[in-house]
């Protein structure tokens, strides 16, 4: 499983579509996903303080738009090049920061 953490506006937005893409796509070109050891430090980077989340599970099998393992950091990030079609989407979760605006614990039983 690959992950991908949605703002829930945005994910809520897109219910009625078959595919999903967050507004960053437009500008980054992909989707950015992570592995499940990834998910902690990904969301602190980039979602400190924020209660208003999505994490979608996603099957890569069922995946129908390219996904690319590229080089982030010190490690190699899953990206998925197109929408995503919900078909791929195996489970949703609302997820929040700790009260820290930290996210310690919130992934380890998904």
């Amino acid at each position: 499983m690959i992950y991908h953490i949605a703002i829930k506006a945005e994910w809520e937005s897109q219910s009625g579509e078959a595919t999903y893409a967050p507004s960053i796509y437009q500008e980054d070109g992909f989707i950015h996903c992570s592995e499940q050891h990834q998910l902690q430090p990904v969301a602190e980077s980039n979602f400190q303080g924020r209660i208003d989340l999505v994490l979608l599970e996603l099957m890569p099998t069922r995946l129908e738009p390219e996904t690319r393992y590229e080089q982030g950091g010190k490690e190699k990030f899953p990206h998925i090049y197109g929408p995503i079609n919900k078909g791929a989407v195996n489970r949703t979760k609302e997820i929040q920061c700790n009260d820290d605006g930290y996210f310690e614990g919130v992934f380890d039983n998904i």
